[in-house]
Parts: C-alpha cells; structure tokens; sequence
C-alpha cells in the first residue's frame, strides 16, 4: 500500500530569521537619496527662446555667506563656483550645440545669443544626525536659486527653483558636504531644464501660484 504524503509547516530557526531581516533592513536603507526640484511660484516667462541659438554665457552671482547654513567646509566663492560648472555642464548635456561659456569678474558678454543668470538664495546643509537616525525625509539638505534668461532682445523669462535632497529609510552615512554637491548638481539639472524649455518646466512642475 502507498504511503500517504503530507505536507508539514516548518519554523525557520531564529538565526535564518534575523537574515532576512537584516537583508531587508539593509536594501532600505540602501535606497539611497532622493532629490526633488520644485517651483515654489510661477515663472515670468515673456516669449519663447530665440531661434538658433549658438552661444550662452553663465552668470552667478555671489552668494551671500548667510545665505549657507549647517555646512562647515562650503565658502560662499567656492559655493558661486562649483554651481557655475555644474550649471554649464548640465546646458552642455541638453544642448551639445551651444557654445556656453562661464562669464567672469568683468560680467556676462552682450554678444552672446542668450545671458543666463542665477542668484543662489540659499544652501542649507540640514541634519545629518536626523538624517541618519530618522530618516524619513527629516534633516534634508535644501537650496533655491533665482533664475532669469535673457536674449539679445530682452528678458525670455525668471523663475525661483528650489531642490531638497533627502533619505527616506535613514541610516545615511554619506557626508553633509558630498550630500550638499548632489543637491548642487540636482539644482543645475533642473536650472538646465528650464533654461531650455520655461514653459515646459512650469507645466512639468505644476507651480503653485503667486500668494
């Protein structure tokens, strides 16, 4: 006669237990950073881009050294800097075509088919503390930068751009500096991206309107 098979529950031990918990908990807080650029109001946007466009110039302006906050080792000049490189290379990416150049302490060039200009508002380096005994989303690192493109002809258009780079699952180990030059070069990104496209930024981000 045949035996019967059945089909048992088994308990895994405590130890195969605490591996997949462990695993989990590693690929959570592996998720990385996440960073989000916003637009806190509408933009101004007065036209469309020129036709054929084949040059630009860069145009920061100097942070203010209050404007940076909770980073120790981020100068306003260094700051100004590294946004600049940032934002060219962001343009470069979008539009190989353009010949984009970075203007220097005697101002933006008139010859240049487009002036881009960027005022940073802020740098605020947040909690790494927060960042990685919380997580969720606490102890962000936040910047915004104002914005304005400008023709040969006049003003194209100007917006406020915010990015917040953040940790959801926590345990973030990365440095309050390497996670300001991530949220720098998110902020260039999106800069870039409206730069290119105003309108289409805008609807993109679904601005709130004017308070």
């Amino acid at each position: 006669m045949d035996s019967l098979r059945t089909h048992s529950s088994t308990t895994a031990p405590p130890s195969a237990c605490w591996k997949n918990t462990s695993s989990l908990l590693f690929l959570l807080f592996c998720a990385g950073c996440v960073s989000t650029g916003e637009m806190p109001e509408h933009a101004t946007i007065h036209g469309p881009l020129p036709q054929d466009i084949r040059s630009a110039v860069v145009q920061v302006m100097p942070i203010k050294p209050e404007a940076i906050k909770n980073v120790e080792k981020l100068t306003p000049t260094d700051a100004t800097a590294q946004f600049a490189g940032y934002l060219k290379d962001a343009l470069a990416q979008k539009e190989p075509a353009w010949q984009i150049k970075l203007a220097d302490e005697r101002g933006a060039p008139s010859d240049q088919d487009l002036t881009i200009t960027t005022d940073l508002l802020e740098i605020d380096g947040g909690s790494a503390a927060l960042r990685f005994w919380i997580g969720l989303n606490t102890g962000g690192v936040q910047s915004k930068v104002k914005v304005s493109i400008a023709g040969k002809t006049g003003d194209i258009a100007s917006a406020n751009i915010s990015e917040r780079t953040v940790c959801p699952a926590g345990a973030c180990t990365e440095s309050t500096e390497a996670m300001v030059q991530r949220n720098l070069k998110n902020l260039a990104a999106d800069v870039a991206e409206f730069v290119v496209d105003p309108a289409g930024y805008e609807k993109k981000k679904a601005a709130k309107p004017k308070t």
